[in-house]
């Protein structure tokens, strides 16, 4: 953000939009700017999200597509925000729940997360895949900066951005049809393998992204990462080819068995398979029992 976009943005801060009064600037992302506000009635703390509008962006097209997955999925017991939208000035502003910091933000500010935790997120990153899922929809983005602990609670993971997210159920009740020759869809560093050769993204694809994620946060880095190429898609490519000749037993080395169990499992699901969610779950349960760990803090509390 260039000097002149934050004199603007900074501007906004003790700003009434209707019921709401801005309190901080958040952060911005590629379709608007987020801010905490209150609410002046109740006093409680929500996120706005103020869509960017430029002759690039059409960022409040893409918000409002956002918000319409929100509508079909939100369920915060599940680890989904609610959200709403309000009108300002002819505007159209999202509001939603406040939450707190990101897995990305905890791990630069940790360095690197302990097996207790891993094992934690990885129950509870299968259990809100469960609910997006179950709602009709995949994620496509799976990524640390996608899940955020609760604003009050920080044992509670939500997973936000549904910028990319994309029903895999059609009208009539029928599973998309498998097709090649996509373009590519996510954040290169934890999509599927599939992904990256153009393939249709389904349910598995959420998992397996799930499954780079775990062994990131535990391991600080996955071997594609410095991959460089001046052009972007090709780019893509030399971190898709250098994923397929990674061996899942390389790739999660120091880590119990049941990571490459749960990686093996999921890439080896038909493109339209139900995932056995509970079965997953209950293996990462097991596991954390076997630990004996003194008490069931995660990392940052």
């Amino acid at each position: 953000m260039n000097k002149k976009e934050l004199e603007k943005v900074h501007k906004l801060i003790g700003t009434d939009i209707n019921r709401y009064t801005v309190t901080k600037y958040i952060n911005s992302g590629s379709f608007g700017d987020v801010f905490e506000a209150k609410n002046k009635k109740t006093g409680e703390l929500v996120a706005l999200k103020i869509p960017i509008l430029n002759d690039e962006r059409d960022g409040l097209h893409s918000l409002l597509e956002e918000a319409k997955v929100y509508k079909h999925i939100s369920d915060r017991e599940n680890g989904i925000a609610e959200m709403k939208i309000i009108k300002y000035n002819d505007r159209k502003i999202i509001v939603m729940d406040l939450l707190g910091s990101s897995l990305e933000e905890l791990l630069n500010k940790h360095k690197r997360f302990n097996m207790q935790t891993i094992i934690s997120l990885a129950i509870s990153m299968i259990s809100v895949l469960k609910h997006i899922h179950s709602k009709g929809f995949i994620h496509r983005d799976i990524k640390p900066d996608n899940f955020v602990l609760g604003h009050t609670d920080p044992t509670k993971l939500y997973c936000i951005d549904f910028g990319l997210a994309k029903k895999y159920i059609k009208k009539n009740g029928c599973h998309i049809p498998f097709c090649e020759n996509k373009k590519f869809c996510g954040t290169a560093r934890y999509s599927s393998i599939s992904s990256h050769i153009g393939h249709e993204q389904s349910r598995k694809d959420d998992l397996e992204s799930i499954g780079y994620l775990l062994v990131y946060l535990y391991k600080e880095k996955l071997p594609w990462q410095g991959i460089k190429h001046k052009d972007k898609n090709r780019r893509y490519e030399l971190i898709g080819e250098k994923k397929s000749k990674t061996s899942i037993e390389d790739l999660c080395s120091g880590m119990p068995k049941e990571f490459t169990i749960f990686l093996k499992y999921v890439k080896n699901l038909d493109f339209d398979e139900k995932p056995h969610y509970s079965a997953l779950k209950k293996m990462f349960y097991n596991l954390y029992k076997s630990k004996n760990y003194k008490d069931d803090k995660l990392e940052w509390e």
